[in-house]
């Protein structure tokens, strides 16, 4: 049993079993005279929501994360060769995969807050930050996503995800390097690209959220830009249907008046009516009684 076996079956539990599996191994570790290991072990800590989501997507889907990875190597390309366009075209992958990759966690069996998807996002943008920052990730050891921030700090990127089988042992100095004897010149070696230092990765990885930052922006400008449009659009529709209903009512109200103009004439000509059968009935009434005093 070393540490690695057991880092790895450690973190690949279900979150509410790794204390209880931890314990356990520092404890036989502890009962076979590994006291080192055993200490080691105590000492590695239980994840936390976002980083049992992200060592198990290492484990189910490690394709995704090398997309990752080879992203982020070709935005640090891009920001080497000052690509502007190249870099737009990268930050809009990046944010495609980083959501991509959140809703991958959100269906591996913990429930997913607001705070944690925020969590999580970061995590996967701090992985595009540098090589280390991505295998450490990728490794699927992670206690807690803030252990990614110091990727770029340690030669060894397992360093940063879980305590070493020797605590507290530091790193040997190298030796220094034998005198060589004198030799002829010669012409230098091709020089190697330098290693960007931490300062420059802060700062291109400051560029990439700035970068990332203004897409959103431009993105939420313009669908601003269109709901601004569509309300304009149904404001002018709306006031174009007023104008009708307006002009409706105006022709509906002089139908009215004129209905009740007709309606007045009519009730006086329907009186004047009354009147005059009224007096012929009158009138017949008096003729036929005359008429039945006449006949015999």
């Amino acid at each position: 049993m070393d540490l690695d076996e057991v880092a790895d079956e450690l973190y690949g539990l279900p979150r509410d079993e790794f204390t209880k599996a931890r314990d356990e191994r520092a404890k036989r570790a502890k009962s076979e005279g590994e006291r080192d290991l055993a200490a080691a072990i105590g000492r590695l800590r239980r994840p936390t929501v976002a980083a049992w989501l992200v060592n198990q997507l290492a484990r189910q889907q490690p394709e995704r994360l090398v997309e990752l990875a080879e992203l982020g190597e070709a935005m640090r390309g891009a920001h080497a060769n000052l690509d502007g366009a190249e870099l737009r075209r990268l930050s809009g992958r990046r944010r495609e995969l980083i959501a991509e990759l959140t809703g991958l966690t959100r269906e591996l069996g913990e429930p997913v807050s607001e705070s944690v998807g925020r969590e999580l996002e970061d995590t996967f943008a701090a992985a595009l930050t540098t090589p280390e920052a991505a295998r450490a990730l990728a490794r699927g050891r992670l206690a807690s996503p803030k252990e990614l921030a110091d990727a770029d700090k340690a030669a060894d990127p397992g360093a940063v995800t879980w305590p070493s089988a020797t605590p507290g042992a530091t790193p040997a100095p190298k030796p220094a390097a034998a005198p060589r004897p004198a030799e002829r010149p010669k012409e230098p070696p091709a020089a190697r690209p330098a290693t960007p230092s931490s300062t420059l990765l802060r700062a291109r990885a400051e560029l990439d959220r700035t970068e990332s930052a203004v897409a959103d922006a431009e993105d939420r400008h313009a669908a601003a830009q269109r709901a601004h449009d569509d309300a304009a659009a149904e404001e002018t529709a709306a006031h174009q249907k007023v104008a009708d209903l307006r002009a409706e009512l105006v022709a509906a109200e002089r139908a009215e008046r004129d209905a009740r103009l007709r309606a007045r004439t009519a009730r006086r000509d329907r009186e004047d009516t009354d009147r005059a059968l009224r007096e012929a009935l009158r009138r017949r009434a008096v003729a036929q009684d005359r008429l039945a005093a006449l006949e015999p």
